[in-house]
Order: structure tokens, then C-alpha cells, then sequence
């Protein structure tokens, strides 16, 4: 081989090497942007999330004591109507226990008028049945006379 196809090809693969080496650099450059960046970003979040944090803290705080306040009240409140439903309930049972006899009573009327009613019909029916029975008679009588 010719000494100069040697110098070409050792100049080429020198190029290529320089041109790969230049790659490298420039893609270790930008990663190493990129890390700095995300780095930037990620104490930046983590200072905004710490914030955050201690925004949510006091804010929990305050509703803690709030529903604390309010949990007592709501227990006094609580107390006074369980005295006044004890009232209540006495009155109710009273008035539950009036209303079921009435409720019976009106039961047994309604179910002495249901039967009433039944028995009414029952009669009606047989009635009805001894009607047709007679009209149909008479029917077939006049047939029979008409034949």
C-alpha cells in the first residue's frame, strides 16, 4: 500500500475521531447543562414544597383548633338535647301507644266491615247465579216452544 493512501486513511480516522470526540464533548456539555438545570429545579421544588408544607401545617393548626372549638360546643349542644329528647321520647311513647290502640280498634272495624262486605257479595253472587240460571231456563223454555 502507497504511503499516501495510508496518510489519507490515518487523516480520515483522525477526522472522524476529532469530529466523534467533538460529539462527545458537546453531548457531555449539554448533559452536564441538563444536570445543573434539573439540579436548579429540584431545590427550587424542594423550597416551594417546604413552603407549601408549612403553609399546610399552620393551615391544619388552625382547623385543628376550630373544630376543637367547635367539637365542645357541639357537645353542649348535645347534652342539652339529649335532655330535651328524653322529654320528647316520654311523649312520643305515650302518644305511639294511644295511636297503636286507636290503630287496633280501627283494624278490627275495618276487617268485621271487610267480611261484612265479602258476605254482602257472596250473596249478591249467589243471587246473580240463581238470576242466570233462571233467565238462561226461561231461555231454553222458549226455544223449545219456538221449535
Amino acid at each position: 500500500m502507497p504511503l499516501n493512501s495510508n496518510t489519507d486513511a490515518l487523516s480520515e480516522l483522525r477526522a472522524a475521531n476529532q469530529h466523534l470526540q467533538a460529539t462527545i464533548d458537546g453531548l457531555r456539555q449539554a448533559l452536564e447543562a441538563a444536570a445543573r438545570d434539573a439540579d436548579q429545579q429540584m431545590t427550587r421544588a424542594r423550597s416551594e414544597e417546604a413552603a407549601r408544607l408549612a403553609d399546610l401545617t399552620a393551615t391544619i393548626r388552625h382547623m385543628r383548633d376550630e373544630m376543637e372549638a367547635q367539637q365542645q360546643a357541639h357537645d353542649r349542644v348535645v347534652q342539652a338535647e339529649r335532655a330535651s329528647a328524653q322529654v320528647e321520647i316520654a311523649q312520643l311513647r305515650a302518644s305511639i301507644d294511644a295511636l297503636r290502640q286507636t290503630l287496633d280498634t280501627e283494624r278490627a272495624a275495618a276487617e268485621q266491615a271487610r267480611l261484612s262486605i265479602e258476605a254482602d257479595h257472596a250473596h249478591e253472587r249467589q243471587a246473580l247465579h240463581q238470576q242466570i240460571q233462571a233467565l238462561r231456563d226461561r231461555l231454553e223454555q222458549t226455544m223449545r216452544e219456538q221449535a
